[in-house]
């Protein structure tokens, strides 16, 4: 299952809850900088190998998957505008992939989790900057 969060038009981020997928599918609209697919095999299966080719691709923003293995995170969407835009919270086998924008993430006590982002990462001060957050 895949939700999109959408403002004014542009998809900021995509929601997945990995408990509720049936068959394969690719979510992520072809344009977008990261793309994301999962899937569910009733039998056995071999993908045609194959290689990536090195493809020079132009790219400003971050886009950061975040996937929790089991606990909970509660996710507060911020656009680029640093205003709030949804609350999203994250449970067992549940994920977001966020392409613009940032976020606020609160974990809670044992959850197990990882993060993918795009590189290269050129250091802190360069990728990223703090935001006062109290719109909730």
């Amino acid at each position: 299952m895949c939700v999109d969060l959408i403002i004014d038009g542009v998809l900021i981020a995509q929601v997945y809850n990995m408990n509720k997928i049936e068959g394969v599918a690719f979510p992520t609209p072809s344009d977008a900088t990261f793309q994301f697919g999962f899937g569910e095999i009733e039998n056995d299966k071999v993908l045609i190998p194959h290689i990536h080719k090195r493809v020079k691709r132009e790219i400003e923003t971050t886009s950061e998957f975040l996937y929790v293995i089991s606990g909970e995170m509660i996710v507060d969407v911020l656009g680029e505008d640093e205003k709030f835009i949804e609350r999203v919270v994250l449970t067992d086998n549940m994920g977001l992939l966020q392409f613009i924008g940032g976020h606020r993430i609160e974990l809670k006590s044992k959850t197990k989790y990882f993060e993918i982002k795009q590189g290269p990462y050129y250091g802190r001060d360069f990728d990223k900057y703090n935001v006062k957050f109290d719109n909730i």
